[in-house]
C-alpha cells in the first residue's frame, strides 16, 4: 500500500507502508501524473486528450491551468492510500 504525503516544501511524497521507501515529487510538472493515480482527471473531454502538460485541444484548458488543478487536488488528498504501487516502487 502507498500513502500519499507532504513533503518540506510544498513537495508530495509517495510512501510505501510495508518497505518504508519514498518518492519525492517535488516539481509541478509531475503532479497531473501522481494525481490521476489518486482519480484526477485533466479536463472533463471525454475522451481525454491530454495528460495535463500540455493544453487540450478539445476544451482550450491550458497545461498551467491543469497542473494548478492537479496540486490543488493533491492537497486535498494528502493521506490518501493505493493498494498496489502504481510502479514508483521497485518490485523485485
Amino acid at each position: 500500500m502507498v500513502t500519499l504525503e507532504y513533503g518540506d516544501f510544498d513537495y508530495f511524497i509517495l510512501l510505501d507502508s510495508e518497505t518504508g521507501e519514498t518518492v519525492l515529487f517535488q516539481t509541478d510538472w509531475d503532479y497531473p501524473g501522481l494525481a490521476s493515480y489518486f482519480g484526477w482527471r485533466p479536463c472533463d473531454c471525454v475522451p481525454s486528450y491530454t495528460d495535463g502538460t500540455i493544453d487540450c485541444p478539445v476544451c482550450g484548458k491550458s497545461y498551467h491551468e491543469m497542473i494548478l488543478d492537479a496540486g490543488a487536488f493533491l492537497d486535498d488528498h494528502i493521506g490518501d492510500e493505493l493498494e498496489d504501487d502504481p510502479g514508483y516502487f521497485d518490485q523485485e
